[in-house]
């Protein structure tokens, strides 16, 4: 797959893989241009490329860390602020799924994105079981998947790192948006908008002022 995706890239910008000089001299817009190509199409050269094809790889040259906790974790000292906002999977669960879904679609999704025995352990979890419905209601599931999302891609890969980062002598202040500033891209989603709701990119317009016209009234 890597090899195809790469001599695709290569021939939009017209430069082979070992020819250096002729990287060098691309303008950053033909790169732009050829990586927005490659993006639009790399699903169709292979289906196991992901959305975002383009990813750092650990290939021991020019990344040498495994890029998690595998890897060692070298000594630190400045202080960083790491924050996720309440429902990080929120436009991905209720875009993908318009509608709620059953417990039994639910066992499927977490079985089919995690295999076992992560699949296993994360269903008889607590704090993602889905709770059985009372007088002739329905469930939807939809709530304890955004929640392992959040948790799976955002929150837990943001607190073990602050973890690693504390652990290693810097300081790490850790911060949850719990009120957000609806993004365009979510505005068409209606779980977003709802009351107590701070999905992906809501903590955007709050943090960025030049996004903003006119100013957003939390900096007042």
């Amino acid at each position: 797959m890597q090899s195809q995706l790469q001599q695709y890239f290569n021939g939009l910008v017209s430069c082979s893989p070992t020819d250096t000089s002729c990287a060098s001299s691309l303008s950053l817009g033909d790169i732009l241009s050829a990586q927005g190509v490659f993006c639009d199409n790399a699903w169709n050269i292979d289906q196991s490329a992901p959305g975002e094809p383009i990813r750092p790889v650990h290939d021991g040259a020019l990344i040498t860390s495994t890029l998690d906790s595998t890897s060692p974790f070298p000594p630190v000292s400045k202080p960083i602020i790491l924050s996720n906002v309440r429902n990080e999977a929120g436009p991905t669960i209720y875009w993908a799924f318009n509608d709620p879904i059953d417990t039994a679609t639910y066992t499927m999704i977490v079985d089919s994105s995690l295999g076992e025995p992560r699949a296993s352990n994360v269903l008889s979890s607590p704090y993602y079981q889905v709770p059985t419905p009372g007088g002739g209601q329905t469930v939807d599931a939809r709530v304890q998947l955004e929640k392992m999302g959040t948790d799976q891609v955002w929150r837990c890969a943001t607190w073990t790192f602050a973890r690693s980062w504390t652990q290693k002598g810097g300081r790490a202040f850790v911060a949850q948006y719990t009120v957000g500033a609806t993004y365009p891209d979510n505005s068409a989603i209606p779980f977003c908008s709802g009351g107590g709701v701070v999905c992906h990119e809501d903590d955007i317009e709050i943090v960025v002022r030049d996004l903003v016209d006119p100013p957003c009234p939390f900096y007042d």
